[in-house]
Parts: C-alpha cells; structure tokens; sequence
C-alpha cells in the first residue's frame, strides 16, 4: 500500500466564537489557501528551539502605511504577529517598518520580546537617517535570550548607495545554554530594482560595508540580514555578477548560509523567482552555524492571500549553538541607597541596582545594620534596576538594603549603613491681618503657623511683640513687618498702612 508523504494543514473557520474544522489542504502542491480577509488567529509551526539561537528576517511590506503594501492594516499586523509568534526566532531583523505606532502595536502583541526600530531615540544617528514616514529597519529579541548593549546607524556616508537606509548595526548580550557571548547584528535594506544604476549603488554599498567590517570586527561574531535586493551568485541585473562578490570570494573571513538557498533555486520573495533576503555572518559566528539549518518560511501555507495580506517577502530563517562564551554567572550591585544617604522616615526614594543573568530580585532592608532583615518587596523584574520605597517609619543610623536574586544565593547590599531620620518641621509661615480705629491699628499674627516667637516693625521706628499688638501712627504711609521664628528658622511678612485724613487703612 502507498503512502502519501504530501503534507495538510486543517483548515477552520469560527462559527459564534466555536472553532469548527472545515478540511484539509495541502501545504505542499503550491494552492494558497482562502479565507474572508479579516484578521484570525493563524497558526503557524515552531522553528525555534530551546538550545540553539535562532536569527531570522523578513521584508513586511510598508508595515502600518495605509497608502502603501497591504490594504488592511489590521490584517497585515495580525499575521506578522503570528508569523513571529508561531516561528518562536529569538532574533528577527524586520525591513519595511513605516509606522512607529504599528511597531509598538506589533512589540505589544509579543510579550518576550524587546525590539528597537531604527529612527527610536536610543539609536545613535536614528532620527537624523530615518524619518517617520518611510520605511525603517528594525530588531526584535527574546529579553530571556539577549539583552541590547547599544544601537547606531553606521556607514552614513553611504547614505546614498544605501537608498537613503543606511545600515542598523545592534550590540546584543547573549545568553544561552549556560553562556554568555557578545553578537552584533546588522539590519540593512539595499536599493532595490535591477538596474544598472541600482547595481552600482548595491555594489558600492557592499564595499563599503566590507570595508567597515574588515576595519571594525576583525575577530568577531557580526551578522548581517536583512533584504539585500539581490543575490549571491549572480545579479538581479540581466549581465551582471552579483554586486556582492567582494563578500563570496573572502570564503577565509565571510559566508552567506543563504547562499545554499540560492544554490538550490529556492526565492524569498512572492513574485519573483530569486534568492534576495540574505544573511552574512563572520567567521566567527560561521562557527556557530547549525548545518543544514538556514530556510525561508513559507507562510504562504498558513496565510490565505498571503502577497497581498501581508508581505511579498517570505521569512529566511538559521540556527546557531553558540560557542566560546563564558558561564553566565549572575551578579547583582546595589547602587542606592550605598551608605552614608540621611533618608526621612515616611520619605519616597528608589532602591536601585545593576545585575546581570538575573531575572527577578528580592528586596529587603534592615534597622540594626544586617542582624535581622524585613522584605520591601519579591519578584521584581531585575531589568528595571529599580523599585519606589517608602521609608519606614523607624528611625536609625544603621539602615541598609539588600537585593537577592530569586533564582539563586546572588546577593548584594549597601556598601555601608545609612541614616533613618525624622524629618525636621516646616520652616514658620509668617502672616496677619490688622484693623484700625482712626490712627490706631490692631495686628492679629495667629494665622502664622510654626512660630513660637512674633516680632513687630511699624515702620515709623515703633517696634512690638506677641500674637497681637497694637500701634498708634502719624500721618503717612508705613511699611508694617511680622517677623516669626521657629525650630527650624524664621519667616516675615509685610504689608503697607497709609494714614491720612482721619484714619490708617
């Protein structure tokens, strides 16, 4: 008996909020699939997996531009969000992103992840390279997997063979089975169209960034990926090598796992038959390459209409086992309070920390400098680095906080003790009021407040004291002066008397 090795995704529908299933269809023969063009939830296979690090990218069409790409922007958002979910990459490079506000949906629909889009403020040059209207490259990473170090646009002077879209380059801390290792990745989006002219500016950029890598990474893990608007093993361009030779022949320095794509006539792209979605890697990080692991993720199979839905690029995806790193030993520094600090008792202040390979913290404080501890707060992400207190109302010259991984015995507290301190009392508020009869006038300091002591200047050389006096004046106008002192300073007031005719006011 045969056995049929064709592949088939259960198609369904929902029917008042019930999942039905409706069918089978092949993923194989090459039909798209059909459906209503309203966004559902699609369902899309894992490629990642729990010990290798896992980079991929993809061209979304003018993500969130309304005038441009996909008409419905809610359905593109939709299946990119599943796209990425469902293939569980730790490291995409995303080309295409229009809108800032788009881009925060997309971040906010996948919890674990932390991206960064070219043009944001913590990108060195973003702004002045990038603009909010057109299309932006950008990374998104598994915070349990990588932590971002810096991000900049690089080879600006090339701005023009770049398109306009100069290189993102990104530093990650990478954390993976029990190591930690640095890894630079590089989002580019190239000049497309086939060109002569755009050929050159393609072939020129490729220099230029060979030459930045040569001079800038000599020994290190890079990786560059992203839509390179052409292949590698011959051009776009009808009778041209491929514009990015300089990188194919340093086989010692430089290789493209796609290339095997190429090899084997496979497209990353809807409507055209080549292999234009790249990944270069250094030595270095060639290393670290899973063979046989690079693929372009044919998310046609799961979305109905797909080119016209969601992008006309499919997802090219590799895996690594990252090597030659050191153990990811967790540590954690207190920052403040640190020792020395005179914190008033019910006073707001933020206990902060660095720490690194560690997830959540423990807080605690102590009153008698370390014999016995009370809890602040548990489970805090240690990421945030730091957390509001309130100051306890105990006073003390031997205060201290501590910070304790969740996970582990990783502790750290202040360097040295702090002071626990009432605070002092509000400084005298001096004020009062007067009334006069004829050229005798009454003053009432009683809606000063933290005064123990009053003292009068009549402004005619008279002087007086207490809560309330009284003073008899000429004809004139005087400058009356309430001087109050407290425990913690003084305070005046003064307010201006004219008196003529018969009487002050």
């Amino acid at each position: 008996m045969l056995v049929s090795t064709r592949a088939f995704v259960l198609r369904a529908l929902t029917i008042g909020g019930l999942l039905v299933a409706a069918g089978c269809q092949s993923i194989t023969d090459g039909t798209p699939l059909t459906a209503p063009e309203r966004a559902t939830y699609v369902v899309v296979p894992p490629e990642g997996t729990a010990t290798s690090l896992d980079v991929a990218n993809w061209n979304i069409e003018w993500f969130g531009d309304a005038a441009n790409g996909p008409t419905n922007e809610t359905l593109q958002q939709s299946n990119v969000k599943d796209v990425i979910a469902g293939t569980d990459a730790d490291i995409w490079g995303l080309e295409e992103v229009v809108s800032a506000t788009a881009w925060a949906t997309l971040k906010a629909g996948l919890p674990g992840y932390a991206g960064i889009l070219s043009n944001d403020a913590n990108v060195v040059n973003g702004s002045a390279y990038y603009s909010s209207t057109e299309q932006k490259v950008a990374l998104l990473y598994k915070t349990s997997i990588a932590t971002l170090q810096s991000a900049k646009i690089i080879l600006t002077a090339n701005d023009y063979d770049f398109a306009g879209r100069p290189p993102m380059e990104v530093k990650l801390s990478v954390v993976l089975n029990g190591t930690t290792e640095d890894l630079v990745v590089i989002v580019l989006h190239m000049k497309a169209f086939n060109d002569d002219v755009s050929w050159q500016r393609r072939q020129n950029a490729g220099i230029a960034l060979k030459s930045y890598l040569d001079t800038t990474y000599p020994t290190q893990k890079v990786m560059v990926i992203g839509d390179w608007n052409d292949d590698v093993d011959t051009s776009i361009t009808p009778g041209k090598p491929t514009p990015y030779a300089n990188f194919v022949s340093d086989t010692a320095r430089y290789r493209f796992p796609t290339k095997a794509l190429t090899d084997a006539g496979i497209s990353s792209s809807v409507n055209y038959p080549d292999m234009i979605d790249h990944q270069l890697e250094t030595n270095e990080q060639l290393a670290d390459y899973i063979a046989g692991s690079v693929k372009v993720i044919r998310a046609d199979q799961y979305i109905a209409s797909y080119g016209t839905t969601t992008t006309d690029h499919y997802p090219v995806l590799s895996r690594y086992t990252p090597s030659g790193g050191v153990p990811a030993v967790p540590s954690i520094t207190v920052t403040s309070p640190n020792g020395g600090e005179t914190w008033n008792t019910s006073s707001a202040h933020n206990i902060t920390w660095t720490s690194s390979s560690v997830s959540t913290v423990n807080l605690d404080y102590t009153v008698d400098g370390g014999t016995t501890w009370a809890s602040v707060a548990t489970g805090v992400n240690a990421s945030t680095g730091s957390y509001a207190w309130t100051v306890p109302n105990t006073t003390t010259t031997s205060a201290k906080v501590r910070v304790t991984d969740a996970a582990s015995a990783t502790t750290d507290a202040s360097n040295a003790t702090f002071t626990i301190a009432t605070p002092p009392p509000a400084p005298p508020v001096a004020n009062f009021t007067y009334v006069c009869s004829t050229f005798t006038c009454s003053f009432d300091a009683s809606s000063s407040t933290g005064a123990t002591s009053y003292s009068w200047a009549f402004g005619d050389g008279g002087t007086g004291a207490g809560v309330t006096t009284s003073h008899t004046f000429g004809r004139g106008t005087f400058t009356v002066t309430l001087t109050v002192t407290g425990a913690s300073g003084s305070s005046s007031s003064a307010k201006a008397i004219t008196c003529n005719g018969k009487r002050c006011s």
